[in-house]
């Protein structure tokens, strides 16, 4: 079997960003257990927030564990599919959260333009990427600059401006949604829940511009995504606020009482 070779930063893009994969598989099967066990509808909306944020690492994780089983590269087409069809779903989901919670008005207008827009996005990507083989895919989708690097595409065009507008939309948002969660008076589990979703989309604001614009090594590259992870994990915090962490914070705030 040929063996198709990978670089290095490519396996330590690949092997970081998958292990960033499995901990929001992990993490959102506890919210979608949470949402099975209440049926509460917007539960299941953190749910997909959790599962397809993590859309533009697939290829990285998803591309190295494949290549590690097989030898050999996803193809291109693939390689852009599970790193974009995602996207509009967990910003259609955070936008129900959202305008549900603060805005329920503008709700079905702004999911309904929001919602063709991302059907739009979808086909301009298949009818590129599958209908259109002739078509200058480089120039309308994205470009792979290293062979040996086949997961990190340059993504150009509509893709690259829908994206850009999707991560901007969801942080601004998100920080509108924690600053507001945080003045809350009552009940102080909500005042909690806003303080972690701040620090978990100011922290996937910056994992994800950094893969996006910068040209990272290894060290840089391993942070970045040790800083994804850490806003996965307050993503969860946020939108959940176990009981565990319920207990943790009360117990910090008798130890402050006290003293």
């Amino acid at each position: 079997m040929f063996f198709q070779v990978l670089s290095e930063l490519a396996k330590i893009s690949g092997l970081t960003a998958l292990i960033s994969v499995l901990i929001g598989f992990i993490l959102g099967s506890v919210v979608l257990i949470k949402y099975i066990r209440t049926r509460q509808f917007l539960i299941f909306n953190f749910f997909l927030c959790i599962i397809f944020t993590l859309s533009p690492w697939y290829p990285s994780g998803l591309g190295y564990l494949y290549w590690i089983i097989t030898g050999e590269f996803l193809l291109y087409q693939v390689y852009v599919l599970i790193g974009t069809v995602g996207v509009p779903i967990a910003i259609l989901a955070w936008l129900n959260v959202y305008l549900t919670t603060l805005k329920p008005k503008k709700r079905k207008s702004v999911l309904i333009i929001y919602g063709t827009l991302s059907i739009f996005f979808e086909l301009y990507l298949f009818y590129f990427l599958i209908l259109a083989p002739g078509a200058p895919i480089d120039s309308l989708v994205g470009i792979i600059k290293d062979p040996t690097n086949p997961n990190d595409i340059d993504f150009k065009g509509f893709v690259l401006i829908f994206l850009g507008v999707s991560i901007l939309t969801a942080c601004i948002t998100g920080i509108q949604f924690a600053l507001i969660s945080m003045k809350k008076k009552e009940p102080p589990e909500i005042r909690w829940k806003g303080k972690f979703l701040f620090i978990g989309f100011l922290l996937f604001g910056i994992s994800a511009i950094f893969d996006a614009i910068i040209e990272m090594g290894p060290i840089l590259l391993i942070l970045m995504r040790i800083i994804l992870d850490l806003a996965n994990f307050f993503f969860y915090l946020g939108f959940i606020l176990p009981g565990w962490s319920k207990k943790l914070l009360s117990i910090k705030q008798e130890q402050i009482l006290t003293h």
